[in-house]
């Protein structure tokens, strides 16, 4: 089978970040039924059905979650090797490693304003789905950690961690809003890193202990324990600020009143190569006091 055209392909990746024909006609800056055809075509040449048309909003199938992760973290790394291609020779260039759901969920909508106000430094993003897995070659490393584990050389909070178990409403809606309730709920882990324990960090105060997970509610990859909570799979612990639009949009709800902040948080590292890159350094203090 030959590759899907790149047409189709980005307006499924729109549509599946959206939740929304619409919204992604409007970043796409197409009308509405130019995706439905699209992600139409792409199903039909694809021999599966990628997206359940529900209203207000579409959801992910199992099969579409497969192709979104793959779709998500190459059309990332695609647009900042375009950028590299066409930027001018008089830009500074700025590599930042970032996670894909931080990407995701939080950089991608705010890289534009950066852009337009700063036309003369060109970012280059370097995704990774682990949060640890920082890699070589980076001038600002984008880490979600305790403040005394960081990467680099010096370190801004982004936002400081504030957990949070959320849930598709149709699950949120049977759960009591009780500690006791919400841990015979059925709870998704997130597997990877400094996350193993947090279920268990949420529950610290309450005198309860969490189930140990089985495996199909185990995930690696944030990205896909996300979409899990979206498909209406299951509880996750989350953070206020990176769900925000899921939020908004109906999507996700929180399960329980209950909150906790921590210590840790998402901050902006700066490597020791980019000690003195003036243009780093604005984009570490942009990412520092840009508004949650």
């Amino acid at each position: 089978m030959a590759a899907p055209n790149w047409k189709l392909l980005t307006a499924f990746e729109a549509a599946a970040r959206h939740r929304s024909f619409t919204r992604a006609a409007q970043e796409l800056n197409v009308q509405q039924p130019a995706i439905s055809r699209r992600v139409a075509a792409l199903e039909t040449e694809l021999g599966v059905r990628l997206l359940n048309r529900t209203r207000p909003n579409v959801s992910l199938t199992r099969e579409g979650e497969v192709l979104f992760r793959a779709v998500a973290s190459s059309i990332l790394q695609v647009s900042s090797a375009a950028e590299q291609i066409c930027r001018r020779p008089d830009k500074d260039v700025v590599t930042v490693n970032t996670t894909i759901g931080f990407a995701s969920c939080y950089l991608m909508k705010r890289l534009p304003a950066f852009r337009t106000a700063h036309p003369e430094i060109s970012v280059e993003l370097i995704s990774r789905d682990q949060n640890n897995a920082y890699g070589p070659d980076a001038d600002i490393i984008i880490a979600f950690d305790h403040p005394d584990r960081l990467p680099g050389v010096r370190h801004r909070l982004i936002f400081q961690e504030t957990m949070v178990a959320v849930a598709h409403p149709e699950v949120a809606n049977t759960i009591l809003d009780t500690p006791a309730a919400l841990a015979q709920s059925p709870l998704l882990h997130l597997t990877m890193g400094n996350h193993t324990d947090d279920w268990n960090t949420f529950f610290a105060d309450t005198g309860l202990t969490p189930p140990p997970p089985v495996s199909e509610r185990k995930f690696t990859s944030f990205m896909v324990y996300l979409q899990a909570a979206l498909n209406g799979d299951g509880v996750i612990l989350g953070w206020q600020t990176l769900l925000q639009d899921h939020f908004e949009l109906g999507q996700l709800t929180p399960v329980t009143s209950r909150r906790l902040n921590t210590e840790r948080g998402y901050f902006v590292c700066l490597t020791e190569r980019a000690q003195s890159n003036a243009a780093a350094l604005k984009i570490m203090d942009w990412l520092a006091d840009a508004t949650p």
